[in-house]
């Protein structure tokens, strides 16, 4: 493998490492983080917190698509080191998120204004939610900032945008659990996110100009109106319409509840799948992990190691998928009851189907970052419109007839019934990406893992709660070993498994100095 396989396997498994670090933190913090917040702002304040908090996130599709857009031609400078090109990228991309933040901020004060309406709470919690609306506009003054986060991963550095997710979690979350002491409700937890946005901002800011000397001499008028600038726009619309529809599709199931159900209901439903959300963000980690590197790889013309590459990471992230959102699901109520306490937890059924919706989402988001990182965004446009739309209705619909677990039977038949089968279809058109390799690759694993994750799911209720987090880890932990174990040795070849020792040893003992275009 040459050198730069080398540095792009070393980049990618560093980033997805770092990633799990991260998740471990998380994991921690939040375990005794969630249960205070929870008893000191009550199911309410805790569940309008989530909700706001998703109607703010909501104005990211005023971005415009230019988060997704501005990716592919930073990455492609990167691999040509050309810094001119890179310069005029960047400083296109900060001209835009400035007018962004412009436009996101009068949005954002139209939402904080009707607040109450949208965030159903007690009469005497309505002003609380109001200052926190104000509050968290904030956050969207911070969009010129972006771009340095998005260089950070185009150049293959998802690791240090961990690191610097990292502290903002853990200064948000100090601050929230403070300020959730103190009193300061709805307001001060959306305090706490802003000052954990700044500080990530702040961080990637930092981070790009130390590296490369070209921003920091950079004019940002240089390159307006050329090649940059158009290809940044050409990209952003089809950029947007699919960041749209996914949003819709999968990112309303606290409003859809909140609005039909109550906001006290959120809390169930964000608690019991929580776990498996964050083992779901590693999955996720895996393509984020992963893109710069593959859109070099076509950016230079290696096609036939594209389709490897490809390949390889979809059976690693379906093998994973089983392995570890399996054993979550099996434990999981035993998880949620000593976490939390058992009446935070959704049901079985929720459970099941955040499992599924897991495993499907990380295999799509490994796919589509196929075609975000190659400039080839439009071709997701109508599976992501079919699959948004269609979930976002079937959530409201099975919302009324069968309560908390609608929005994840809209997600999963939203998802089955579109891009399940038709990114496939498209990646084949494409990249020349055969379509039965690719469905050998996904279900291989739950082929094998389907039966033991039921065999887990009936040990779990078969005998008496495990003894404390100690158990309940050894538990779950000795589930995703057994299932791992079985996947390595029964579900990959001999040939997939030397392919991936041989990018592990390459990952650890690679060379991280003289990357495209950074100095």
């Amino acid at each position: 493998m040459a050198g730069p396989d080398n540095l792009r396997t070393r980049r990618s498994a560093l980033t997805f490492g770092s990633g799990l670090l991260m998740t471990a933190v998380t994991i921690a913090v939040a375990f005794v983080s969630t249960p205070l917040l929870l008893r000191w702002l009550g199911a309410e304040r805790f569940g309008a917190v989530r909700a706001l908090s998703d109607w703010l996130g909501h104005l990211t599709l005023l971005e415009l698509g230019l988060a997704g857009a501005i990716g592919p031609v930073l990455a492609h400078a990167l691999a040509q080191a050309d810094r001119t090109q890179l310069a005029r990228a960047f400083s296109a991309g900060v001209r835009a998120f400035t007018l962004v933040a412009a436009l996101a901020l009068v949005a954002g004060a139209v939402v904080a204004f009707f607040i109450p309406a949208l965030v159903p709470v007690h009469p005497g919690l309505r002003l609380d939610l109001r200052f926190a609306a104000l509050i968290g506009l904030v956050g969207l003054a911070l969009y010129p900032m972006l771009p340095f986060r998005v260089l950070a991963e185009a150049g293959q550095r998802g690791y240090a945008v961990h690191g610097y997710a990292l502290a903002q979690s853990l200064v948000a979350t100090s601050l929230a659990l403070v300020l959730a002491w103190r009193g300061f409700g709805i307001t001060g937890q959306l305090a706490a996110l802003v000052t954990g946005q700044a500080v990530f901002a702040a961080l990637c800011a930092v981070d790009g100009l130390r590296r490369l000397s070209v921003l920091r001499t950079a004019r940002w008028s240089d390159g307006a109106g050329g090649e940059a600038e158009r290809r940044l726009w050409q990209l952003n619309l089809p950029t947007l319409f699919t960041s749209f529809a996914g949003r819709i599709g999968l990112f309303t199931d606290n409003t859809v509840v909140a609005l039909m159900l109550g906001p006290g209901q959120v809390a169930p439903l964000f608690l019991t799948q929580r776990l498996l959300a964050l083992a779901g963000q590693q999955l996720l980690g895996l393509g984020n992990a992963s893109w710069a590197a593959l859109a070099e790889l076509h950016a230079l013309g290696r096609h036939e190691d594209f389709r490897a590459r490809l390949l390889d990471l979809t059976r690693l992230v379906s093998g994973l998928a089983v392995a570890m959102l399996g054993p979550i699901a099996a434990w999981n109520h035993h998880f949620v009851a000593r976490w939390v306490g058992a009446p935070a937890y959704a049901g079985d059924t929720v459970t099941l189907l955040a499992a599924v919706n897991g495993w499907m989402m990380a295999l799509l988001s490994l796919w589509g970052w196929c075609f975000g990182g190659t400039g080839l965004i439009r071709a997701l446009v109508p599976p992501a419109l079919a699959s948004g739309t269609l979930n976002l209705g079937l959530s409201i619909a099975a919302t009324r007839l069968v309560g908390l677990p609608g929005p994840l039977w809209g997600t999963l038949l939203g998802l089955g019934a579109t891009s399940l089968w038709m990114v496939p279809l498209l990646l084949r058109r494409h990249f020349g990406i055969s379509v039965g390799a690719l469905t050998r690759a996904v279900l291989t694993p739950v082929a094998w893992g389907a039966p033991l994750t039921a065999a887990l799911w009936w040990l779990a209720r078969a005998h008496e709660p495990p003894a404390g987090w100690l158990g309940l880890g050894a538990e779950m932990g000795g589930g995703m070993v057994i299932l791992l174990g079985l996947w390595w040795f029964f579900a990959l070849t001999e040939a997939e498994r030397e392919t991936f020792r041989e990018r592990l040893r390459f990952a650890m003992r690679g060379d991280d100095r003289g990357a495209r275009g950074e100095e």
